[in-house]
């Protein structure tokens, strides 16, 4: 929606132009008239969605505390083998020839030597969100399919090497 407002403002915009060049006042009237208009949808459009516009500015910063709480975390995982965090990254290493191929979650589920699906499943998903209490972003999902999160994949792939 917000790229075709864009769209729409920069055509009137050109079309405004060419209208001062061939002085066509009645055009240029209409014109401004509209790229009025469309900056003033965009505003109320933006009051309504705050959110998204927050999170598109906000998007590398945190990306980036991301990769750095990885980069502070897998260390510490390494030293404490019988962190669940650890045992599902492990087995996800290994089952996915370190990240070579994308891992079925119920496998990875069976090969973490976790035995309450429960807490398998809370682990794991705080592996793979992005929120204040996650363990650290490690992994994204299509449907089934597990891989590491590619901006701390090169990272991860390095300790485990």
């Amino acid at each position: 929606m917000k790229e075709t407002i864009h769209t729409l403002l920069d055509d009137t915009k050109i079309a405004y132009k060419e209208s001062i060049l061939i002085e066509n006042h009645v055009l240029e009237d209409k014109l401004l008239s509209i790229m009025s208009n469309i900056k003033y949808l965009q505003k109320e459009i933006d009051k309504l969605n705050p959110q998204k516009n927050n999170i598109k500015q906000n998007d590398e910063e945190i990306i980036q505390n991301e990769i750095e709480k990885v980069k502070r975390k897998i260390p510490l995982w390494l030293n404490k083998k019988s962190q669940y965090n650890y045992k599902i990254l492990k087995a996800f290493m290994d089952l996915s020839n370190n990240n070579n191929h994308c891992v079925n979650i119920i496998t990875l589920e069976k090969h973490c030597n976790i035995n309450d699906a429960k807490i398998f499943l809370t682990n794991y998903n705080l592996l793979k969100g992005i929120s204040k209490k996650n363990h650290a972003k490690l992994f994204q999902q299509n449907n089934d399919r597990v891989k590491l999160w590619d901006p701390v994949a090169e990272i991860v792939i390095k300790y485990f090497s």
